[in-house]
Protein backbone atom coordinates (compact mmCIF):
# COMPACT_ATOMS: atom_id res chain seq x y z
CA UNK A 1 0.00 0.00 0.00
CA UNK A 2 2.92 2.45 0.67
CA UNK A 3 4.88 1.53 -2.40
CA UNK A 4 1.45 2.64 -4.26
CA UNK A 5 0.53 5.31 -2.46
CA UNK A 6 4.50 6.84 -3.55
CA UNK A 7 3.94 6.17 -6.61
CA UNK A 8 0.82 8.08 -7.31
CA UNK A 9 2.38 10.70 -5.15
CA UNK A 10 5.69 10.43 -7.64
CA UNK A 11 2.92 10.80 -10.50
CA UNK A 12 1.32 14.12 -9.20
CA UNK A 13 4.71 15.27 -7.66
CA UNK A 14 6.14 15.50 -11.52
CA UNK A 15 2.26 17.32 -12.48
CA UNK A 16 2.45 19.96 -9.61
CA UNK A 17 6.45 20.68 -10.85
CA UNK A 18 4.85 20.94 -14.22
CA UNK A 19 2.13 23.58 -12.68
CA UNK A 20 4.31 25.62 -10.00
CA UNK A 21 7.14 27.29 -10.97
CA UNK A 22 8.48 28.35 -7.20
CA UNK A 23 11.92 26.73 -6.72
CA UNK A 24 11.19 24.05 -3.67
CA UNK A 25 12.53 26.53 -0.95
CA UNK A 26 9.97 29.13 -1.84
CA UNK A 27 7.81 26.68 -1.38
CA UNK A 28 8.26 25.47 1.26
CA UNK A 29 8.65 29.12 3.12
CA UNK A 30 4.78 29.14 1.82
CA UNK A 31 3.53 26.34 3.35
CA UNK A 32 5.10 27.48 6.72
CA UNK A 33 3.03 30.32 6.61
CA UNK A 34 -0.35 27.62 6.22
CA UNK A 35 -2.28 26.59 9.33
CA UNK A 36 -1.17 23.54 10.47
CA UNK A 37 -4.98 22.11 9.39
CA UNK A 38 -4.39 22.88 6.14
CA UNK A 39 -0.81 22.34 5.53
CA UNK A 40 -1.74 18.56 6.70
CA UNK A 41 -4.37 18.21 3.67
CA UNK A 42 -1.78 19.27 1.40
CA UNK A 43 0.54 16.18 2.63
CA UNK A 44 -1.69 14.34 -0.08
CA UNK A 45 -0.89 16.48 -2.84
CA UNK A 46 2.85 15.78 -3.90
CA UNK A 47 5.71 13.46 -2.57
CA UNK A 48 7.77 16.82 -2.25
CA UNK A 49 4.94 18.37 0.29
CA UNK A 50 4.34 15.22 2.07
CA UNK A 51 8.63 14.85 2.79
CA UNK A 52 9.19 18.46 3.42
CA UNK A 53 6.40 19.34 6.19
CA UNK A 54 8.05 15.84 7.97
CA UNK A 55 11.21 17.67 8.50
CA UNK A 56 12.13 19.01 11.79
CA UNK A 57 13.66 22.58 10.49
CA UNK A 58 9.96 22.89 8.41
CA UNK A 59 8.19 22.21 11.81
CA UNK A 60 10.02 24.32 13.68
CA UNK A 61 9.45 27.33 11.30
CA UNK A 62 5.87 26.54 10.95
CA UNK A 63 5.51 26.98 14.94
CA UNK A 64 6.92 29.95 15.18
CA UNK A 65 4.71 31.28 12.24
CA UNK A 66 1.99 29.69 14.10
CA UNK A 67 2.38 31.23 17.42
CA UNK A 68 2.74 34.75 15.59
CA UNK A 69 0.04 34.27 13.27
CA UNK A 70 -2.46 31.26 13.78
CA UNK A 71 -3.06 31.55 18.06
CA UNK A 72 -7.12 30.40 19.17
CA UNK A 73 -8.47 30.72 22.20
CA UNK A 74 -9.10 26.99 23.58
CA UNK A 75 -10.29 24.58 26.11
CA UNK A 76 -10.88 21.48 26.30
CA UNK A 77 -13.94 18.85 27.93
CA UNK A 78 -13.78 15.95 29.29
CA UNK A 79 -16.47 14.17 27.50
CA UNK A 80 -17.60 9.76 28.05
CA UNK A 81 -15.55 7.28 28.16
CA UNK A 82 -12.34 9.79 29.24
CA UNK A 83 -12.33 10.93 25.60
CA UNK A 84 -12.15 15.23 24.90
CA UNK A 85 -13.41 17.81 23.00
CA UNK A 86 -11.59 20.83 22.23
CA UNK A 87 -13.38 24.08 21.13
CA UNK A 88 -11.27 26.99 19.56
CA UNK A 89 -12.25 30.83 19.34
CA UNK A 90 -10.76 32.91 17.70
CA UNK A 91 -9.05 35.37 19.97
CA UNK A 92 -10.45 38.89 18.27
CA UNK A 93 -14.08 38.16 17.57
CA UNK A 94 -14.17 35.30 19.71
CA UNK A 95 -16.61 33.32 17.19
CA UNK A 96 -16.18 29.34 17.72
CA UNK A 97 -13.62 28.89 15.30
CA UNK A 98 -13.55 24.64 14.99
CA UNK A 99 -14.68 21.73 17.55
CA UNK A 100 -12.48 18.59 17.14
CA UNK A 101 -12.71 15.52 19.16
CA UNK A 102 -9.17 14.72 21.20
CA UNK A 103 -8.44 11.01 20.94
CA UNK A 104 -7.30 9.64 24.25
CA UNK A 105 -8.31 7.46 27.29
CA UNK A 106 -7.39 9.77 30.19
CA UNK A 107 -9.73 11.94 32.23
CA UNK A 108 -7.39 15.26 32.88
CA UNK A 109 -5.23 17.14 31.15
CA UNK A 110 -2.72 19.73 31.61
CA UNK A 111 -3.06 23.38 29.72
CA UNK A 112 -2.15 23.27 25.89
CA UNK A 113 2.03 24.15 25.12
CA UNK A 114 2.61 24.85 21.58
CA UNK A 115 -0.13 22.84 20.11
CA UNK A 116 0.66 19.80 22.40
CA UNK A 117 -1.00 18.67 25.79
CA UNK A 118 -0.39 16.00 28.54
CA UNK A 119 -3.78 14.02 29.14
CA UNK A 120 -3.27 12.12 32.66
CA UNK A 121 -5.17 9.71 34.87
CA UNK A 122 -4.85 9.55 38.58
CA UNK A 123 -3.40 6.21 38.73
CA UNK A 124 0.11 7.22 36.66
CA UNK A 125 -1.09 6.36 33.11
CA UNK A 126 0.10 9.57 30.93
CA UNK A 127 0.36 10.79 27.93
CA UNK A 128 1.54 13.69 25.28
CA UNK A 129 -0.68 14.08 22.40
CA UNK A 130 -1.14 16.31 19.73
CA UNK A 131 -4.47 17.05 18.97
CA UNK A 132 -4.42 17.98 15.62
CA UNK A 133 -1.66 15.16 14.22
CA UNK A 134 -3.28 12.76 16.14
CA UNK A 135 0.00 11.18 17.32
CA UNK A 136 0.65 10.48 20.63
CA UNK A 137 3.68 9.31 22.73
CA UNK A 138 2.81 7.36 26.07
CA UNK A 139 5.33 7.83 29.11
CA UNK A 140 6.28 5.09 31.49
CA UNK A 141 4.91 5.21 34.69
CA UNK A 142 7.81 5.65 37.54
CA UNK A 143 7.83 3.49 40.66
CA UNK A 144 7.34 6.28 43.07
CA UNK A 145 4.06 7.49 40.71
CA UNK A 146 2.95 3.56 41.01
CA UNK A 147 3.13 4.23 45.08
CA UNK A 148 1.54 7.73 45.31
CA UNK A 149 -1.72 8.29 46.20
CA UNK A 150 -2.44 9.99 43.46
CA UNK A 151 -0.30 12.02 40.52
CA UNK A 152 -0.75 15.47 38.65
CA UNK A 153 1.23 16.32 35.40
CA UNK A 154 1.92 19.16 33.82
CA UNK A 155 3.65 19.98 30.09
CA UNK A 156 6.33 22.91 29.66
CA UNK A 157 8.52 23.66 27.05
CA UNK A 158 12.64 24.70 27.13
CA UNK A 159 13.08 26.54 23.84
CA UNK A 160 17.02 27.08 24.19
CA UNK A 161 16.87 23.25 23.77
CA UNK A 162 14.06 22.74 21.88
CA UNK A 163 12.60 20.32 24.28
CA UNK A 164 9.32 19.36 26.42
CA UNK A 165 9.49 18.11 29.55
CA UNK A 166 6.02 16.63 31.52
CA UNK A 167 6.39 17.18 35.50
CA UNK A 168 4.73 15.13 37.75
CA UNK A 169 3.36 16.20 41.21
CA UNK A 170 3.01 12.52 43.39
CA UNK A 171 0.70 12.64 46.53
CA UNK A 172 2.00 10.70 49.32
CA UNK A 173 1.03 10.65 53.01
CA UNK A 174 3.24 14.02 54.44
CA UNK A 175 5.04 15.04 50.98
CA UNK A 176 5.16 15.91 47.43
CA UNK A 177 7.53 14.46 45.46
CA UNK A 178 8.96 15.81 42.16
CA UNK A 179 9.63 14.06 39.06
CA UNK A 180 10.51 15.28 35.65
CA UNK A 181 10.44 12.98 32.14
CA UNK A 182 11.30 14.70 28.99
CA UNK A 183 9.51 14.08 26.35
CA UNK A 184 11.62 11.25 23.73
CA UNK A 185 13.68 9.75 26.96
CA UNK A 186 10.81 8.10 28.66
CA UNK A 187 13.10 7.85 32.11
CA UNK A 188 11.62 9.69 35.02
CA UNK A 189 14.00 11.62 37.58
CA UNK A 190 13.13 12.96 40.98
CA UNK A 191 14.63 16.39 41.41
CA UNK A 192 12.45 17.75 45.09
CA UNK A 193 10.62 16.53 47.76
CA UNK A 194 9.02 19.11 50.09
CA UNK A 195 6.36 19.34 52.66
CA UNK A 196 5.79 23.05 51.80
CA UNK A 197 1.65 23.41 51.34
CA UNK A 198 0.96 24.67 47.93
CA UNK A 199 -2.28 26.97 47.51
CA UNK A 200 -3.29 24.63 44.66
CA UNK A 201 -1.14 21.98 42.49
CA UNK A 202 -1.58 23.12 39.30
CA UNK A 203 1.00 24.80 38.13
CA UNK A 204 1.28 28.13 36.17
CA UNK A 205 3.75 28.33 33.61
CA UNK A 206 5.44 31.40 31.66
CA UNK A 207 7.82 30.32 29.38
CA UNK A 208 10.12 28.04 30.34
CA UNK A 209 8.86 28.29 34.70
CA UNK A 210 6.76 26.69 36.56
CA UNK A 211 4.84 28.78 39.52
CA UNK A 212 2.99 27.39 42.33
CA UNK A 213 1.50 30.25 45.81
CA UNK A 214 3.20 28.41 48.96
CA UNK A 215 0.69 28.61 51.36
CA UNK A 216 1.69 30.48 54.74
CA UNK A 217 -0.03 27.99 57.90
CA UNK A 218 0.21 30.21 60.10
CA UNK A 219 -1.55 33.08 58.68
CA UNK A 220 -3.64 31.38 55.37
CA UNK A 221 -2.05 33.77 52.84
CA UNK A 222 0.26 33.26 50.44
CA UNK A 223 3.05 35.12 50.06
CA UNK A 224 5.62 33.60 47.99
CA UNK A 225 6.31 31.53 44.83
CA UNK A 226 7.36 28.58 44.35
CA UNK A 227 9.53 28.50 40.74
CA UNK A 228 10.97 25.48 38.69
CA UNK A 229 12.88 26.52 35.69
CA UNK A 230 12.50 23.60 33.52
CA UNK A 231 15.88 24.66 31.90
CA UNK A 232 17.99 23.97 34.60
CA UNK A 233 15.97 22.07 37.06
CA UNK A 234 16.55 24.11 39.86
CA UNK A 235 13.71 25.25 42.61
CA UNK A 236 13.43 28.22 43.55
CA UNK A 237 11.39 31.13 45.84
CA UNK A 238 10.10 34.80 45.62
CA UNK A 239 7.87 37.05 47.28
CA UNK A 240 4.91 38.32 46.53
CA UNK A 241 5.09 42.42 46.64
CA UNK A 242 4.17 43.73 50.09
CA UNK A 243 1.32 45.48 49.62
CA UNK A 244 -0.82 42.93 48.77
CA UNK A 245 0.70 39.92 50.93
CA UNK A 246 -2.52 40.39 52.97
CA UNK A 247 -5.20 39.43 50.30
CA UNK A 248 -6.41 36.68 48.26
CA UNK A 249 -3.99 35.98 45.35
CA UNK A 250 -4.59 34.34 42.37
CA UNK A 251 -1.80 33.69 39.77
CA UNK A 252 -1.84 33.17 35.88
CA UNK A 253 0.05 33.59 32.73
CA UNK A 254 -0.77 36.64 30.22
CA UNK A 255 1.01 37.07 26.55
CA UNK A 256 4.47 35.69 28.14
CA UNK A 257 4.54 37.07 31.72
CA UNK A 258 3.58 35.92 35.24
CA UNK A 259 0.65 37.75 36.25
CA UNK A 260 -1.45 38.15 39.90
CA UNK A 261 -4.83 38.58 40.97
CA UNK A 262 -5.08 40.29 44.39
CA UNK A 263 -8.23 40.45 45.67
CA UNK A 264 -9.60 41.80 49.05
CA UNK A 265 -9.32 39.05 51.83
CA UNK A 266 -12.80 38.00 53.34
CA UNK A 267 -14.49 40.09 55.36
CA UNK A 268 -13.38 43.13 53.73
CA UNK A 269 -15.75 45.93 52.15
CA UNK A 270 -13.72 46.44 49.54
CA UNK A 271 -14.99 45.61 45.81
CA UNK A 272 -11.79 46.55 44.35
CA UNK A 273 -9.03 44.09 42.71
CA UNK A 274 -5.31 44.67 41.51
CA UNK A 275 -3.36 42.92 38.62
CA UNK A 276 0.42 42.71 38.79
CA UNK A 277 2.46 42.17 36.06
CA UNK A 278 6.22 40.60 37.06
CA UNK A 279 9.72 40.33 35.03
CA UNK A 280 11.06 37.19 33.57
CA UNK A 281 12.85 36.37 36.51
CA UNK A 282 10.12 37.04 38.97
CA UNK A 283 12.14 39.53 41.13
CA UNK A 284 10.50 42.44 39.91
CA UNK A 285 6.34 43.44 40.26
CA UNK A 286 4.89 46.12 38.66
CA UNK A 287 1.30 47.14 39.11
CA UNK A 288 -0.96 47.04 35.93
CA UNK A 289 -4.11 47.87 37.22
CA UNK A 290 -7.05 47.96 39.72
CA UNK A 291 -10.31 46.63 38.85
CA UNK A 292 -14.08 46.36 40.00
CA UNK A 293 -14.49 42.90 39.79
CA UNK A 294 -13.95 39.26 42.37
CA UNK A 295 -13.59 36.34 41.30
CA UNK A 296 -16.39 34.34 41.81
CA UNK A 297 -16.18 31.57 44.21
CA UNK A 298 -14.98 27.94 43.30
CA UNK A 299 -13.59 29.96 39.92
CA UNK A 300 -9.62 30.85 38.72
CA UNK A 301 -8.34 32.97 36.77
CA UNK A 302 -6.59 31.14 33.33
CA UNK A 303 -4.77 33.38 31.19
CA UNK A 304 -5.11 36.79 29.94
CA UNK A 305 -4.91 37.20 25.87
CA UNK A 306 -5.61 40.68 24.59
CA UNK A 307 -6.95 42.63 27.30
CA UNK A 308 -9.23 39.74 27.57
CA UNK A 309 -8.92 37.52 31.24
CA UNK A 310 -10.54 34.17 31.21
CA UNK A 311 -11.55 32.44 34.37
CA UNK A 312 -14.25 29.55 35.04
CA UNK A 313 -14.86 26.54 36.68
CA UNK A 314 -15.58 23.15 35.35
CA UNK A 315 -19.20 23.96 33.64
CA UNK A 316 -18.84 27.54 32.33
CA UNK A 317 -15.71 29.34 30.54
CA UNK A 318 -15.91 33.48 31.04
CA UNK A 319 -13.73 36.23 30.15
CA UNK A 320 -13.99 40.13 31.13
CA UNK A 321 -12.91 42.83 28.61
CA UNK A 322 -10.39 44.93 30.85
CA UNK A 323 -10.79 47.78 28.62
CA UNK A 324 -14.25 48.08 27.98
CA UNK A 325 -15.64 46.04 31.31
CA UNK A 326 -18.16 43.75 29.63
CA UNK A 327 -17.76 40.10 30.32
CA UNK A 328 -19.25 37.13 28.94
CA UNK A 329 -19.18 33.40 29.02
CA UNK A 330 -19.90 29.65 27.19
CA UNK A 331 -21.90 27.34 29.30
CA UNK A 332 -20.19 23.62 28.12
CA UNK A 333 -22.75 20.66 27.56
CA UNK A 334 -24.72 19.12 30.41
CA UNK A 335 -22.55 15.57 29.94
CA UNK A 336 -19.04 17.67 29.48
CA UNK A 337 -16.73 19.25 31.91
CA UNK A 338 -13.71 21.69 30.97
CA UNK A 339 -10.41 20.20 32.19
CA UNK A 340 -8.05 22.50 30.95
CA UNK A 341 -8.08 26.15 28.64
CA UNK A 342 -5.32 28.42 27.30
CA UNK A 343 -3.87 29.41 24.04
CA UNK A 344 -3.44 27.25 21.14
CA UNK A 345 -1.42 26.78 17.93
CA UNK A 346 -2.10 23.95 14.96
CA UNK A 347 1.57 22.87 15.42
CA UNK A 348 3.05 19.17 14.14
CA UNK A 349 5.17 18.70 17.26
CA UNK A 350 6.01 15.45 18.24
CA UNK A 351 6.56 14.28 14.44
CA UNK A 352 10.51 12.89 15.17
CA UNK A 353 9.83 11.36 18.92
CA UNK A 354 10.88 7.49 18.55
CA UNK A 355 7.49 5.42 20.09
CA UNK A 356 4.51 7.56 18.26
CA UNK A 357 1.11 6.13 18.33
CA UNK A 358 -1.69 6.61 16.00
CA UNK A 359 -4.24 8.06 18.13
CA UNK A 360 -6.99 6.92 15.74
CA UNK A 361 -6.24 3.15 16.62
CA UNK A 362 -9.02 4.06 19.22
CA UNK A 363 -11.82 4.29 16.87
CA UNK A 364 -10.55 1.08 15.39
CA UNK A 365 -11.78 -0.73 18.82
CA UNK A 366 -8.09 -2.00 19.55
CA UNK A 367 -6.99 -1.94 23.22
CA UNK A 368 -4.77 0.74 24.09
CA UNK A 369 -1.62 0.46 25.70
CA UNK A 370 -1.77 1.45 29.52
CA UNK A 371 -5.53 3.09 29.17
CA UNK A 372 -7.81 3.13 32.10
CA UNK A 373 -9.72 -0.88 32.30
CA UNK A 374 -13.35 0.81 31.40
CA UNK A 375 -11.88 2.41 28.22
CA UNK A 376 -9.26 0.26 26.84
CA UNK A 377 -11.29 -1.33 23.27
CA UNK A 378 -13.62 1.85 22.92
CA UNK A 379 -15.34 0.70 19.58
CA UNK A 380 -15.88 2.98 16.96
CA UNK A 381 -19.59 3.24 17.02
CA UNK A 382 -18.89 4.27 20.63
CA UNK A 383 -16.38 6.79 19.79
CA UNK A 384 -18.26 8.29 16.59
CA UNK A 385 -21.65 9.06 18.85
CA UNK A 386 -20.03 11.18 21.34
CA UNK A 387 -18.30 13.29 18.40
CA UNK A 388 -21.53 13.52 17.04
CA UNK A 389 -23.33 14.72 19.95
CA UNK A 390 -20.52 16.83 20.60
CA UNK A 391 -20.43 18.71 16.92
CA UNK A 392 -24.13 19.41 17.90
CA UNK A 393 -22.74 21.70 20.24
CA UNK A 394 -20.59 23.67 17.90
CA UNK A 395 -23.16 26.99 17.70
CA UNK A 396 -21.80 27.40 20.56
CA UNK A 397 -22.61 31.45 21.42
CA UNK A 398 -21.06 33.75 24.15
CA UNK A 399 -23.44 35.01 26.50
CA UNK A 400 -23.70 38.55 28.34
CA UNK A 401 -23.15 38.18 31.83
CA UNK A 402 -24.30 40.68 34.64
CA UNK A 403 -20.23 40.44 35.99
CA UNK A 404 -18.52 43.23 35.07
CA UNK A 405 -14.71 44.41 35.47
CA UNK A 406 -13.87 48.32 35.15
CA UNK A 407 -10.41 49.77 35.58
CA UNK A 408 -10.09 52.38 38.34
Amino acid sequence: MEDNNDELLDEQNEAVEAQVSLPQDIQQTALAFLPGRVVLKLRAVCRFWRDCIQVPNFVDRHLNNALCFHQSIAFFTSVDDGLFCMYTFDPTTMNCKSLDFVLSCRFQMSDPCNGLVCAYDSRGAVEVLNPLTMKHVILPVSELQSRALSSEYFLGSVQSKNEYKVVCICHRVRFLTFEVCTVGTQLWRAVRESANLLKTTKAVIVNDVMHWLLLDVASDFTRRILLFNLTDEIFSETAVPDTIKDHNLELFEGEGKLHLLAMPSKGSASEVSEIWVSNSTCTVWDHMCNITFLLPSGMRPHFLHKKKLFYGNQKRFYYIDLEGGAGSYINVPSDECIVSSGIFVDSLLLHSVTGLVDSRTLLMGSDYAGSSSHAAGSSSSGAGQSFKEAKSNKKMKWRMTQISAKKT
